[in-house]
């Protein structure tokens, strides 16, 4: 880099003292006096004849040209970048420094708008735009109109499916009453303005350059209104100026069929068959699935299902679902539910298979029928398929499930949110408040869960009532609680109701809260307009249960007493605090300001917090809250938002190091303002950023706080040996300068101990946690409960998992169940004591995971006497009980047991086989369980048939597991040169990239010393053991396969 530097240096200094030599000579050769300017103004004789300039002239003006392309230019970043307010505010700019726009310019700013626009987003700045350009009396081009048209056609469907959306949406509210959003949007008059740009287009002469495309697309837009005599008009002027596409036919046959007029659709499918230009089969299909809906809508079944089974089989056009939907919708619209049912059941047996929009309609039908039993079956059909479109349909069932009380309906938004659909806000308040107690928890988390943020924002208030109705009546404070808990990040304040009912019912509580509970509880205080006392009670049980008063909390106590006009209230309460714990002392107007940033972060409005605090902190002259601004940031850096995080961060330094703040505190704000981009910059895997912040806090003499370390050990995860190295080199360095740890940074440390096995540190650091007064939660304990399972150690284990269900802060969880379950069915095999496990899970209400009934299946089919009709009866359970679809690994475990276990490999060919039948994908661990099988029965040629069958069917991991398989299987069959081929076919390049290459684990090496030594082949089990050593693995592994060598 040096070298670099000092050749460019040397470059510009060459050329330096070469122009100056240049300079020299032209001088001496002149012949002139000397000058008493400076060497430059003797040369001005070169550039003018002008005397006496010893200033240079002004630069020139910028050409109207030079403005114009600065401006295009700025139109195209905002572009690029994809934001609208920046295009907006760019515009505005030009318009207001009143340049000379040209028609391209106006092109440019429309095609931005048309590309950034958010969907849904309305017209009407663009088209106040396109007023401009026409009051400018600039002349729109043919691209102009293209651009405006095409954008309305996009904007008048997205108006049909919003207002199609609010009325399917009023009729499961039960209200036929037009909703304001529809007439605003009926309003729009999209499809009017396109039509009214093209008769302008048409009278400047400029629809000739039109592409056939936009006539289509004004087609497809008149189609959907049945507006013959507008289409007729744009399908003349197309045929005027260029040829019609098999598109424009679709779009026709569409229009005709929509308005009853089936002779006309047939007239414009005859002069399709005559198009001259080559169809594609796309095409083709199109064409006719538009003729079937024709049929349909005209009320002629007969001549749909001819043209189905006929005439595209004549003219040899692919037929997809599209037809048969089209069929099974004029079924249902017609009740002709048997005929739906079987043209579903032939779709079954032959294809196309049926998909969403095959089960949609019936599902529909059903559900207006309010028959549950149906609507059920062909709702567990549905959500087989791809549902990502079908939400109207599972809205409907789910309405279904309130009417009839059954808590499927929180299985429906479940189903919902994954596949990228949301409830909307009054189906959402009407699953919630259907059911009671656990169960209506267990739906308002549902629903919280599927809904997006901005949605959230939207329809927070049908949350809030039904929260308030989950709680009315209800005096268990614990259940008001998790209420609360499950809301207050929404919403500012919660709801009067139950922020009441929380401090009524405060005296009765005998939970042990947590930490994040107490400003809940501060919170509530001020919104129900509490007595004094209770602020002071509650701190009172803070300060037993060692955990300090938040500034948060403290800025809105003092925000609300000042407000009150208690001044002793407040002198009171800051002496408390005070006393407590020393803070940096700020105004209430400040910290009241701080925590509304606090509130927005939490609230997922990252753009909202930084807003408010440069305008109402920065901007005002305040300095912020140190102690609200750093939980702020690291929140926010949490969610992913870093630039906002990082703006945040800076405002905030400068704010502080730029008052006359005394040093100690200034110091000690910058450092926790600072630890906190640590951990945002950290928890997002940015380990470049967060070590360079680390540095900083180090620099300060300081170091991270517990949360600062466990951050960086999240972020820094390496292999499993190598992060437990990791969390004790931090938890050591953090110890030996005194951090104070908390649950987080103990959670984290002792979870790394417990993958790499280690619980005796696990255990030391979990008794050392109790010893400090840190209450462990349910991580905590699933995380040593992990450590113990892995380590096997049963009393342990067992004692963790009893003092975890006595514990006041336990919250269910199905991680320690699990680990339990797996414990004792694969450490300790014990069928009897994993049921137990289970029947605790069931106790406690948590809902089994699909690993759960895998470990349940093994109970049954993997522990002696092996019980294979009930572990069978799982796959069946999961779906009835659980709405859980049974996996590839489930159907794995019955072909391990049948085939390996059992030796039965016609079971176990039978399992393997039925899972076409199901739908069920094979995958890598069924491929292993199926070879296993015929590899431990012998059945080696019937196994590498199959493994050449898995490299086609299904993309195969590197991982070597298959053919350790294969390699001891071929030891012990004494087909040692197979194994042999098998294991240098292999490879030890953990970085290659090609997806065919196996790379050998040490399984591997074990099973192919294994296989030498089973057939006396001891020089080539020593060199394979020696190309182990030469991998490095640690010594614990290479000890193993040392002691087999010794041992033969």
């Amino acid at each position: 880099m040096q070298t670099m530097y000092t050749t460019t240096f040397t470059t510009i200094h060459t050329n330096k003292s070469s122009r100056s030599s240049k300079q020299q000579k032209r001088r001496s050769s002149s012949g002139q006096k000397k000058s008493t300017f400076s060497d430059d103004e003797s040369d001005q004789d070169v550039y003018t004849n002008t005397v006496d300039m010893i200033t240079p002239p002004p630069s020139p003006k910028s050409s109207p040209f030079m403005i114009s392309f600065e401006a295009n230019e700025r139109l195209l970043t905002a572009k690029r970048n994809g934001q609208l307010k920046p295009l907006m505010s760019e515009y505005n700019a030009l318009k207001k420094q009143g340049l000379l726009l040209t028609d391209h310019t106006f092109n440019l700013f429309f095609d931005a708008y048309s590309n950034i626009r958010r969907d849904g987003a309305p017209l009407a700045p663009m088209m106040k735009v396109y007023e401009d350009m026409v009051e400018l009396k600039i002349n729109p081009s043919s691209s102009t109109y293209s651009i405006l048209i095409r954008t309305l056609c996009r904007r008048d469907v997205e108006v049909q499916k919003i207002v199609a959306m609010l009325k399917r949406q009023c009729a499961r509210s039960g209200t036929s009453k037009v909703t304001n959003n529809t007439a605003e949007l009926l309003a729009e008059e999209n499809l009017q303005k396109a039509l009214s740009l093209f008769e302008k287009a048409a009278s400047d002469n400029v629809t000739p350059l039109f592409d056939v495309e936009l006539y289509n697309q004004l087609l497809r837009v008149l189609s959907h209104y049945g507006n013959i005599k507008d289409a007729l008009y744009i399908y003349q002027t197309l045929e005027t100026y260029s040829t019609p596409s098999s598109a424009t036919f679709a779009a026709l046959i569409n229009l005709f069929g929509r308005a009853g007029d089936l002779d006309s659709a047939l007239v414009y499918f005859n002069k399709f068959k005559e198009l001259d230009e080559p169809v594609s089969p796309h095409d083709s299909s199109y064409i006719y699935n538009a003729l079937v809906d024709a049929h349909l809508k005209c009320d002629c079944l007969e001549g749909a299902l001819k043209v189905v089974s006929v005439d595209m089989f004549r003219a040899d056009v692919k037929i997809t679902t599209i037809p048969y939907n089209s069929i099974i919708r004029y079924y249902c619209t017609h009740n002709r539910m048997e005929e739906a049912q079987a043209l579903i059941e032939s779709m079954k047996e032959s294809s196309p298979t049926p998909d969403a929009s095959s089960y949609g309609p019936m599902l529909s039908v059903y559900c207006q029928q309010q028959d549950f039993e149906k609507a059920t079956e062909l709702y567990h059909a549905l959500i087989e398929t791809d549902i990502s479109k079908s939400y109207g349909n599972l809205a409907n069932y789910a309405l279904l499930c309130v009417n009839k009380k059954d808590k499927k309906a929180i299985e429906v938004v479940q189903s919902m949110q994954m596949a990228g659909l949301e409830p909307d806000p009054v189906l959402s308040e009407r699953i919630i408040t259907c059911f009671p107690g656990q169960d209506g928890l267990a739906a308002l988390q549902a629903v919280i869960k599927a809904i997006r943020p901005r949605s959230l924002t939207k329809g927070i208030h049908h949350i809030k009532s039904a929260s308030v109705k989950m709680t009315a009546g209800n005096t268990d404070f614990e259940y008001i609680l998790k209420v609360a808990r499950l809301i207050s990040p929404l919403c500012n304040e919660l709801p009067l109701e139950i922020a009441s009912r929380l401090v009524k019912q405060f005296d009765d509580a005998v939970t042990q809260l947590e930490e994040s509970d107490y400003a809940i509880l501060f919170s509530a205080a001020v919104s129900s307009k509490f007595d004094t006392s209770f602020v002071f009670k509650l701190q009172k049980v803070m300060y037993k249960n060692k955990v300090a008063v938040s500034s948060t909390s403290s800025a809105l106590v003092l925000c609300y007493l000042e407000q009150m006009g208690d001044l002793e209230a407040m002198n009171n309460w800051e002496k408390l605090l005070e006393a407590v714990v020393p803070v940096v002392s700020f105004t209430s107007k400040t910290d009241a300001v701080s925590n509304n940033v606090m509130k927005a972060a939490v609230n997922n409005q990252p753009q909202v917090a930084l807003d408010i605090l440069r305008s109402q902190i920065i901007d005002a002259g305040m300095i912020p809250s140190p102690e609200a601004l750093r939980d702020a940031i690291a929140f926010i850096g949490k969610q992913g938002h870093l630039e906002i995080a990082l703006s945040m961060y800076h405002l905030c330094i400068d704010s502080i190091t730029g008052c006359n703040m005394d040093s100690a505190r200034s110091e000690k704000a910058v450092y926790m303002l600072t630890n906190s981009i640590l951990i945002a910059y950290a928890q997002q895997g940015d380990m470049l950023n967060a070590k360079k912040y680390y540095e900083q806090i180090k620099a300060m003499h300081r170091y991270p706080d517990g949360n600062g370390y466990a951050s960086l050990l999240l972020g820094s995860a390496k292999c499993a040996t190598d992060e437990a190295t990791d969390a004790l080199i931090i938890y050591d360095e953090a110890k030996r300068h005194n951090v104070k740890p908390t649950t987080f940074f103990y959670n984290v440390v002792i979870s790394k101990l417990a993958k790499a096995r280690k619980l005796e540190a696990a255990m030391k650091l979990f008794e050392e946690m109790q010893s400090f007064h840190i209450l462990p939660n349910s991580i905590t304990y699933g995380a040593v409960i992990s450590a113990s399972v892995r380590a096997g150690s049963e009393s342990v284990t067992c004692k963790l998992f009893n003092e975890m269900m006595a514990s006041p802060t336990f919250q269910p969880r199905i991680g320690p169940f699990n680990n339990m379950i797996q414990f004792y069915v694969r450490q300790q095999p014990n069928r009897e004591k994993a049921l137990f496990y289970f029947s605790e899970l069931q106790r406690c209400q948590i809902r089994p995971s699909a690993h759960t009934y895998k470990l349940l299946m093994e109970a049954y089919c993997t522990i002696a006497p092996y019980d294979m009709p009930t572990a069978y009866r799982m796959l069946g359970e999961m779906q009835e009980k659980d709405h859980i679809r049974p996996l590839a690994t489930h159907y794995a475990t019955l072909i391990y047991s049948y085939g390996c276990l059992q030796r039965d490999v016609q079971s176990a060919q039978r399992v393997f086989s039925e899972m076409a039948k199901r739908g069920i994908g094979k995958d890598e661990v069924v491929y292993q369980a199926m070879l296993d099988t015929l590899i431990s029965n012998d059945q080696f040629t019937s196994a590498e048939h199959l493994y050449q069958q898995m490299q086609q069917d299904i993309r195969k991991s590197s991982c070597p597991y298959i053919e350790n398989v294969f390699i001891r299987g071929y030891g012990r069959k004494g087909l040692l040169s197979k194994a042999k081929a098998l294991f240098d076919a292999m490879s030890d390049d953990k970085i290659s990239s090609d997806p065919a290459i196996v790379i050998r684990e040490p399984s591997t090496y074990e099973a192919m010393v294994r296989a030498c030594i089973d057939n006396k082949n001891m020089v080539e089990a020593k060199k394979v053991f020696d190309l182990m050593v030469e991998r490095e693995f640690p010594e614990k592994v290479t000890a193993v396969v040392a002691e087999l060598i010794s041992a033969a």
